[in-house]
């Protein structure tokens, strides 16, 4: 018997960030930042992080340089911490990279958020990772929707 998958789909698509434009022809390319609007519903009563997966193809991380993603950030401010990273480990072989994101309690609240993922500016123009973010779960604690 396998163990239920406790997580629901809050977007789905196909978005190419990296900079080369049309590298992935089923893919909008977005460029080097994204960032997704989500409203949280619900969140459970008890201090409980929200654990969004980030379903992606194609990353393939040069010299360790990661992708992070980023929880609440407002452009215009300084950068918080991380709450989760895209690379190019592959925990199901042949399957589509998967990637966690932990948002802490006290920032996992009900109300309108950001996603933003930002590819990893510290490698050369050029040499920047291309890959496809095609979907995003969380977990099924709390309510969370794609937009506001």
């Amino acid at each position: 018997m396998t163990a239920s998958h406790p997580y629901y789909t809050i977007w789905t698509g196909a978005l190419n960030l990296g900079d080369t434009p049309g590298v992935f022809t089923d893919a909008t390319f977005v460029g080097l930042q994204l960032q997704l609007p989500c409203t949280i519903s619900y969140a459970p009563p008890t201090p409980t992080p929200l654990e969004l997966l980030l379903v992606t193809t194609d990353v393939e991380i040069f010299e360790g340089k990661r992708h992070a993603i980023y929880w609440g950030w407002v452009a215009g401010t300084p950068l918080p911490a991380p709450v989760g990273y895209i690379d190019d480990t592959d925990p199901i072989s042949g399957k589509p990279e998967y990637h966690m994101a932990t948002i802490p309690p006290a920032s996992a609240v009900a109300g309108p958020h950001w996603i933003t993922i930002l590819v990893n500016p510290a490698v050369q123009a050029g040499m920047r990772d291309d890959f496809v973010l095609r979907r995003i779960e969380a977990c099924d604690a709390f309510g969370v929707k794609f937009g506001w």
